[in-house]
């Protein structure tokens, strides 16, 4: 697509010269930004904390010999 841009006020050819390519570099880096996605708003640690999360299942704590309570001998004294 092509514009027409009008420059008025007695500027030199130097000046139009610097103007249109103020203008074209306006409008590619208008094009560059409108053309990538804006970043995912991340949410802060404090929102994120109260997110429901998998818990983990607790590890039995008798298991060092791996031999289960049933099996581990009473003594009667």
């Amino acid at each position: 697509m092509s514009r027409i841009i009008s420059i008025k006020g007695g500027a030199d050819s130097c000046v139009v010269a610097a103007v249109t390519a103020a203008v074209a570099h306006a409008e590619a880096s208008d094009a560059d930004t409108r053309s990538t996605r804006p970043p995912v708003p991340r949410q802060s640690h404090w929102v994120q904390s109260n997110r429901p999360r998998d818990i983990p299942t607790a590890l039995p704590s008798h298991l060092f010999n791996e031999t289960p309570w049933a099996d581990v001998g009473e003594s009667t004294t």
